[in-house]
């Protein structure tokens, strides 16, 4: 059997109260961020779980230790087929673990470098809820045909919600020295690209939820995100 040309890498945290979406904890509570975090990961999961077809899956989770608490959740909600799970290293830096992740998915392959050229790997994380399989598809579809481009959908804040590269890509060169979360890191991570010999194509701006004003401007615009997301508009419908 060929092994997929598509994969589709889940990077996020095992939601717990205190450790996660910690800037929306003035306006949730710890419990309450921690269970929008939930509501929001599940949905993810489900939302991709068989869109894009033809598509590895892999969620790559934080902390190290919670392998058993990950299978428990998939296996909970019908999804362990649909998911492989591997953690991300216990590094500070992000840049760092994805570079690991898209190392783990190439050795995970037994395959040439030929074809690793025609192979694409698509990092999404868990808090961008303008996100939907369409977008993930025209993202894979983007750089199928075209050798040595990446595709990349920014958010709003300057980071991005999506990146698309080439499965035989130089990751450490890709994602080195990056500065993460603030309005350099999607210029910063386009110039990284360029360093290693991959052109971008960059989309639309998606927006992103990490503190009360954008869980505002969600709440705002709910009903355009019930389908893909109804646990999380669930939640919101409940606590805002």
């Amino acid at each position: 059997m060929d092994p997929p040309r598509r994969h589709l890498a889940l990077f996020a945290r095992l939601p717990s109260p205190g450790k996660c979406k910690t800037r929306l904890i003035p306006r949730l509570g710890a419990e309450g961020a921690s269970t929008f975090a939930q509501a929001a990961l599940i949905d993810i999961l489900h939302l991709f779980s068989t869109n894009p077809s033809a598509c590895q899956k892999t969620f790559f989770y934080t902390p190290t230790t919670a392998h058993e608490e990950i299978l428990h959740l998939l296996r909970q909600e019908s999804l362990d087929s649909s998911w492989s799970i591997h953690p991300q290293p216990d590094h500070p830096d992000l840049g760092a673990r994805l570079s690991d992740a898209l190392i783990h998915l190439r050795n995970r392959l037994k395959t040439t470098v030929a074809s690793l050229a025609e192979q694409s790997v698509t990092f999404i994380g868990m808090d961008c809820f303008d996100l939907t399989p369409t977008l993930v598809e025209s993202s894979m579809a983007c750089i199928s045909s075209t050798p040595k481009v990446a595709h990349m959908y920014p958010a709003r804040d300057g980071g991005y919600a999506l990146l698309t590269v080439p499965l035989g890509c130089d990751a450490e060169r890709v994602f080195r020295n990056i500065p993460w979360s603030c309005e350099r890191t999607g210029a910063v991570q386009i110039e990284r690209l360029r360093e290693a010999g991959l052109s971008c194509v960059v989309g639309e701006v998606l927006g992103d939820v990490d503190d009360p004003a954008d869980l505002e401007e969600l709440w705002m615009k709910r009903d355009g995100r019930k389908r893909e997301y109804p646990r999380t508009i669930a939640y919101l419908e409940s606590n805002m």
